[in-house]
């Protein structure tokens, strides 16, 4: 599903993840979370960049639906690029993820 979530995302996005690494963890629960942005931003570039997918949690909470963990891996995937592209929090939420 993460590879159907990467593959959907515009060629413009795509090329924005040239150099970050997408993991897929299941320590979600340690993290209390769905995905983790680790690195910079693509301004700054000091730090290897990576995505981390949190399995476990999502599993956890969407788990039962297909559909729905479908499209709650796309919303993590997309959250989680944002912040690569110098989103803060608040700025991803505007945004709707």
């Amino acid at each position: 599903m993460v590879r159907e979530a990467l593959d959907d995302l515009p060629d413009l996005l795509l090329r924005a993840l040239d150099h970050v690494a997408v993991v897929i963890s299941d320590k979600g629960r340690r993290h209390g979370a769905y995905g983790l942005y680790q690195g910079d931003t693509v301004a700054r570039d000091d730090v290897a960049d990576r995505i981390v997918i949190f399995r476990d949690t999502l599993l956890r909470d969407f788990g039962d639906d297909p559909d729905e963990l479908r499209d709650q891996v796309t919303r993590t995937v997309r959250h989680e690029l944002a912040h690569h592209l110098g989103a803060d929090e608040l700025g991803v939420r505007e945004l709707g993820l």
